[in-house]
């Protein structure tokens, strides 16, 4: 009994038979004999050799039809189903892959090796056999390796086992992977692999993995389809897939480092910072004693900090204060020493980011700048202190230290007057403040939408001085805030009403509501502007208890922010400037408004998968950036967007945990490298795995075989069982190739006859005269 390799060939081999046929009847002469008395006994010998060579004419054509049918069978890989009329025996070879989980859940112990070296195990006992020798693959076998990781990497091609010394080698060097990793997506690349570089029919892929549910994917029906391909169904199958499960120890302890959170969220050079680290105890058992590390910029920092013991399932918080002495992109990590059942999630590292100032303008509504001091003179510029007194809180809220250290501080705040402000570059300022202005001038107005649309903060405070034109007009017709007024002044309450925070996880408030939910529960507004915003991007913070806002956000495109306060900040409508949390409030606003400059210069870690964006000023000009991943390889060469005056950069394939490097060319773009921190997938710490019901899934829909769990002493069973017949396609070539010969002495043996025809019809047809 034959197995045909597809049904399209043996459609084909109809197909293609049928060509000499067709040949042969096109080229049929249809002749009419005449009969010539006089002739008709000279004739008598080219007739017989006529018909001599109309025999042998058919003969040739149907060794034309048997050779174009015996090739187009040959290409279809025929086999020969083993049985007693097989004279050749059960030699079928197969090409084996072996996809390998190379997940950060791989990691985990089972005794003293990991799964990944157990995995490693399987592939050298494939190829080499126990102590280097009984190999379970034989000797027309073939055996390839795809790692299984985010995205599947080919290790190798199909190889004889004989030839995969540099594919153990090179598996025996390796460390179990950080990444999560796609069971389906590597099973595809290893079917699509020996479909294209393996020579044997029959195909065999043992996925060895710990069977972590997240990375098979069992009820994605797409993805394994696309694994299997047309292999799952149809009875010329010819690609069987089996696993081969690892299990880890579930008894032991698992400490994980995550959870980095860095405060304030603007760093000041030599100002002080907290550190926060969240660790979690996943396993069964109570750990023992734990010391915590912090490392900055890859030197450890004393002292460290204890946890006694941790409960399994438990969770603690640990804190580490520290000052940046050094301005620009640093990075921190926290890490444990503790043995436990995985390695790779005992550290996370995080980016900090730290500023030597932060500029911000405050353009006070007073007209002129006339009688302000800066340094002890008259001054006709920017100053940062003078005669402003509706910003002198502000001020002061920006710079809480002493007149003698306030050049450390970390806003540095330039006040000028409304008159003033036409002439300023707006742009040398993370945050532009307008305090209490009356009236902009239309050119003031026009930068800063500009200013804020380039993304850039911009911080409108309402005030005594402020005309109801400048609300529901002039804010409108820039295309900054658009709100509608309840009244043309002012409202002005003698029992003021109470206040409540409407969005607590709003930057410019989180701070405050986190350790204390009634923060401002002591604050008084006696006075505001009773205002609608309309908006639909507009946010309400903060409003009193008869529903009119006090603190409005909106976001522009490209990062901008846009904040309103519908009271003053110089004490006169309000207490606030008198409440110890107005520092507070002041410092978070500016650094919230200022986000859209030290956008992807964040202090945080990001989670895995989570893309690394970077923004960054216009000029110089960035020609490329190289990205140094957390294993040292270098992703070079990327490009970065130009936007409104802004560089952005974008990296999304940041899905190995660990340190990330952004460099720039040419390297006076920034101080550099730019550091991010990435954490490590949280789908990799579940130790959930297939349950049987996700197993009769899979093999009931065909992406697995039906003898889907196997174990390493099961492989050669699996793969001889698929050997149940012999592949005769040398043979059919043989005998192609015998039938070339038989048909060339034909065809020259039909010349031959030809020749005598033509010789005895000229010796007739041309008779000497008597």
């Amino acid at each position: 009994m034959f197995l045909m390799g597809s049904l399209g060939w043996l459609i084909a081999t109809a197909a293609v038979v049928s060509i000499p046929v067709i040949i042969h009847l096109l080229h049929r002469q249809r002749t009419t004999p005449l009969q010539w008395g006089a002739m008709q006994f000279l004739l008598e010998s080219p007739l017989q050799m006529k018909r001599r060579k109309r025999v042998d004419h058919w003969i040739l054509m149907v060794l034309r039809m048997l050779a174009l049918a015996v090739l187009a069978i040959l290409l279809a890989r025929p086999l020969w189903i083993h049985g007693k009329y097989n004279p050749l025996g059960s030699k079928l070879s197969t090409d084996v892959a072996v996809v390998l989980d190379h997940s950060l859940s791989m990691g985990r112990h089972n005794g003293e090796k990991t799964l990944f070296d157990q995995g490693v195990g399987v592939v050298d006992r494939l190829t080499q056999g126990a102590n280097g020798k009984d190999a379970l693959l034989e000797g027309g076998d073939t055996v390839a390796v795809v790692l299984a990781e985010h995205t599947p990497r080919i290790l190798s091609h199909p190889l004889p086992a004989r030839a995969a010394n540099e594919v153990r080698d090179a598996l025996h060097q390796m460390k179990p992977g950080l990444s999560d990793a796609s069971i389906p997506d590597a099973v595809r690349t290893a079917r699509e692999l020996l479909e294209r570089h393996g020579h044997n029919l029959r195909k065999t892929i043992i996925v060895v993995s710990d069977e972590q549910s997240s990375g098979w994917q069992a009820e994605d029906d797409a993805a394994w389809r696309l694994a299997v391909g047309s292999s799952a169904t149809g009875a010329e199958r010819t690609l069987s897939v089996h696993e081969l499960p690892l299990t880890a120890d579930t008894k032991s302890s698992n400490i994980s480092v995550g959870g980095i959170a860095i405060e304030p969220t603007l760093i000041g050079v030599n100002r002080p910072a907290q550190i926060r680290a969240t660790v979690a105890n996943s396993g069964p058992k109570e750990s023992g004693p734990l010391t915590l590390r912090l490392v900055v910029n890859g030197k450890t920092i004393d002292p460290p900090q204890q946890i006694t013991n941790l409960a399994g399932g438990q969770s603690a918080t640990v804190r580490f204060d520290y000052v940046f002495t050094t301005a620009g992109s640093n990075w921190v990590r926290v890490e444990t020493d503790v043995i436990d059942a995985l390695q790779a999630d005992n550290s996370a590292v995080a980016a900090a980011n730290v500023w030597q100032k932060i500029p911000v303008l405050i353009i006070d509504g007073q007209v002129t700048s006339a009688g302000n001091v800066k340094g002890g003179k008259v001054a006709s510029g920017p100053v940062s202190h003078g005669n402003f007194k509706s910003s002198d809180f502000l001020v002061a809220a920006m710079q809480p230290v002493e007149m003698s250290r306030e050049d450390t501080a970390l806003i540095q705040p330039d006040v000028v007057s409304l008159s003033d402000a036409q002439s300023i570059k707006l742009e040398d300022y993370f945050v532009t403040v307008v305090n209490d202005c009356g009236q902009l001038p239309r050119a003031l107005q026009d930068k800063l939408a500009d200013y804020a649309r380039s993304g850039h903060g911009v911080w409108f405070i309402l005030g005594a001085r402020t005309a109801p034109n400048f609300i529901s007009k002039q804010l409108r017709d820039s295309g900054l805030f658009t709100a509608s007024l309840n009244d043309n002044a002012p409202k002005n309450e003698k029992v003021p009403p109470s206040m409540e925070i409407k969005d607590a996880s709003n930057p410019m408030v989180a701070m405050l509501t986190a350790a204390e939910r009634n923060a401002l529960s002591g604050a008084v507004t006696s006075q505001w502007w009773s205002i609608q915003p309309s908006d639909p991007d507009a946010r309400i913070v903060l409003a009193n208890t008869g529903g009119d806002p006090l603190i409005i956000e909106r976001p522009m495109k490209n990062g901008g922010l846009v904040a309103i306060w519908a009271t003053s900040a110089d004490a006169q409508w309000n207490n606030w400037p008198f409440m110890r949390n107005f520092v507070p409030l002041v410092n978070e606003t500016v650094n919230h408004l200022a986000s859209g400059q030290t956008r992807g210069m964040e202090n945080k870690i990001l989670e895995a998968g989570a893309a690394i964006v970077w923004s960054g000023p216009g000029k110089p000009a960035v020609q490329a950036v190289d990205v140094t991943l957390p294993d040292g390889t270098v992703d070079g060469n990327k490009r970065a967007v130009l936007t409104n005056n802004r560089y952005e950069f974008r990296y999304n394939n940041a899905f190995l945990p660990g340190l990330y490097q952004l460099r720039f060319k040419p390297t006076e773009v920034q101080p550099q490298p730019i550091f991010y921190g990435v954490g490590i997938n949280s789908k990799e710490q579940d130790r959930n795995t297939l349950s049987a019901k996700d197993l009769d899934r899979l093999v009931s829909a065909g992406y697995l075989d039906k003898r889907s769990k196997i174990d390493a002493d099961e492989i050669p069973a699996v793969i001889r069982q698929q050997n149940t017949g012999s592949d005769i396609w040398k043979w059919l070539a043989l005998f192609v190739l015998a039938n070339l010969l038989v048909e060339t002495y034909m065809t020259y043996r039909m010349v031959g006859l030809q020749n005598r025809v033509d010789v005895a019809g000229a010796g007739v047809a041309h008779p000497q005269p008597v």
